[in-house]
């Protein structure tokens, strides 16, 4: 589909998704994609040299949009006992959040998925045979879901800092509240009491077990502690099923340094040297 240009509109056809480009690194076990994002919406680029006493604005023709990309590392070897789960790094490009990235790539398999009818056949869990008598086959539709790594510095905070609350949530059904037609129930908050006397030495991973034994109810947790050596209060939610933090500032990421020359706002293929900064990278944090 890359090869074939295929795109995906989105906000009622003022911005389009596409991958740019695409590389297997079969040695490593890494797909790198470029991802990119035109947005007619988007301002006009602006060029000045005040001294010169130049400016000079770039204006968007036709169909045009403001062009961002990011690249998008996946690997192809999936982690240690976790099924159909992989190591990713998506570049942090403003304009182009790393949900954008998730649509697009569930997008495609969807596209495929409608067109093409032995696309993620499997044997039907009953068993059983068609009118041919082959064995009897049934169909899903693939998705991509993003899962952040809680970052060493959410990790560090829990356990060394000073915990001052933990609820679990819940969404309800929209139902109205009497006498007030215009408030309806959204979500309902267990709040729970903490024995700071009885707290165990690894308090994230503590924290995780009681989410995860509790997530069919409760699929959300909410923490609140104090950063150690400050009195710096912080509240993030995580996925009570897996522990990803819901606020993307905790969600783990690395930084590449050196990168020259510099990277403009977009570009029509892979930038190598940036390729070649991040696939070790992304090898080193995964588990395979």
């Amino acid at each position: 589909m890359t090869n074939a240009g295929r795109t995906f509109p989105i906000r009622r056809g003022d911005a389009t998704l596409l991958i740019g480009d695409m590389e297997i690194d079969q040695a490593r076990a890494v797909a790198t994609l470029l991802v990119r994002l035109s947005d007619k919406t988007a301002p006009n680029a602006v060029y000045s040299d005040p001294q010169a006493g130049h400016f000079q604005e770039h204006v968007k023709e036709g169909n045009q949009g403001a062009d961002v990309g990011c690249h998008v590392l996946i690997s192809l070897a999936p982690e240690i006992g976790l099924p159909n789960t992989y190591t990713c790094a998506v570049e942090r490009m403003p304009g182009l959040p790393s949900d954008l990235v998730r649509r697009l790539l569930s997008k495609l398999l969807n596209y495929e998925y409608r067109a093409n009818p032995a696309f993620y056949q499997y044997p039907h869990p009953g068993g059983g045979q068609d009118r041919h008598g082959n064995p009897r086959l049934d169909r899903c539709c693939p998705h991509i879901e993003l899962r952040g790594r809680p970052s060493d510095t959410l990790i560090n905070d829990i356990n060394n800092g000073h915990l001052s609350g933990v609820s679990l949530i819940r969404t309800e059904a929209a139902t109205p509240i009497g006498g007030a037609a215009y408030l309806t129930k959204k979500a309902s908050e267990l709040k729970l009491a903490i024995d700071h006397n009885n707290l165990p030495a690894n308090l994230w991973q503590g924290l995780q077990q009681a989410f995860q034994q509790n997530a069919g109810a409760y699929p959300v947790a909410k923490v609140a502690y104090r950063t150690p050596g400050s009195s710096r209060s912080v509240t993030v939610e995580i996925d009570s099923h897996n522990g990803t933090p819901l606020n993307d500032i905790y969600v783990k990421s690395f930084e590449l340094r050196n990168i020259f020359p510099f990277l403009a706002q977009s570009t029509r293929s892979i930038v190598p040297h940036l390729r070649d900064l991040a696939i070790p990278q992304l090898v080193a944090e995964r588990h395979v």
